[in-house]
């Protein structure tokens, strides 16, 4: 079994020796080097290439959200931000983090970060994406070869969401979101069977979303169109809505040019 190289970045040199011991013991893992600034850590990606990286906001030189915005999408490994300070948190995860640590944090937190980090290592497949580059590389060293190997895949985009409820962060799979309804000053979004009280104006989430797939049927609704089961034609041009998790939702007249976009594409 391969093991995931990781990477530790943190300008503080006990919280570096803290997380290397969690991970000490964890045969998955396979500790490649630690950085002490955001510059060095740049480099050190660059060159190691980890498949996982524990990044500090707060380094000199460069901070963390910029260590990742200096390197290109498909070189950015899966990445869990540690911080003492949760205001990053959004920018974090639209860069790519899969967890934010923030600081102190038990070993519970910690178990749990690295259960998603490792799922989300091997969606990536990053080791088929290296031995990809690298007869590419050896391709255009020598283009005599017979035939070029075929391009990389870049690693799937991540269509995650991340919400503050509370003093914690919840994160939520763009795929797994039934419907989101407009409640006021909060708005409820139901996702992957739970349903999640959220203080963000429905237009803001929506803008945060793939307007071809989330689609506003009423002034307070936005559904995932691929989580439509039936649509049932009602009086004067209304419509309602069947979802997966059996909710019922309206379609008004005013909103009925959305339709077709609810539908699949072949249908008549």
């Amino acid at each position: 079994m391969r093991r995931i190289r990781t990477l530790i970045v943190d300008d503080e040199p006990l919280s570096r020796e803290g997380i290397a011991l969690m991970l000490e013991n964890d045969p998955e893992i396979e500790v490649i080097g630690q950085c002490a600034d955001g510059q060095d850590a740049v480099e050190q990606m660059l060159t190691q290439q980890p498949d996982l990286a524990f990044l500090d906001v707060h380094m000199p030189r460069l901070n963390g959200l910029e260590v990742l915005e200096r390197l290109p999408p498909e070189r950015r490994p899966v990445v869990v931000f540690i911080t003492a300070h949760d205001r990053y948190a959004i920018r974090a995860f639209e860069l790519c983090a899969t967890e934010y640590l923030l600081k102190p944090f038990h070993d519970e937190r910690f178990q749990t970060a690295m259960r998603r980090a490792k799922e989300q290592v091997a969606r990536a497949d990053f080791g088929a994406l290296q031995r990809q580059t690298a007869e590419l590389m050896a391709y255009l060293r020598d283009p005599g070869r017979a035939t070029a190997p075929a391009a990389p895949e870049r690693p799937a985009a991540r269509r995650r969401l991340a919400f503050k409820v509370g003093g914690t962060y919840e994160i939520v799979e763009a795929d797994e979101i039934v419907w989101i309804e407009a409640q006021g000053n909060l708005v409820k979004l139901c996702a992957g069977g739970r349903t999640h009280l959220i203080r963000e104006p429905l237009e803001q989430i929506g803008q945060r979303l793939d307007a071809a797939r989330f689609v506003r049927v009423h002034r307070s609704f936005l559904v995932n169109a691929d989580r439509v089961r039936k649509v049932v034609p009602l009086l004067y041009g209304d419509h309602t809505i069947v979802m997966s998790d059996g909710a019922k939702i309206r379609l008004s007249r005013s909103y009925r040019h959305q339709l077709k976009a609810l539908l699949p594409p072949d249908s008549p």
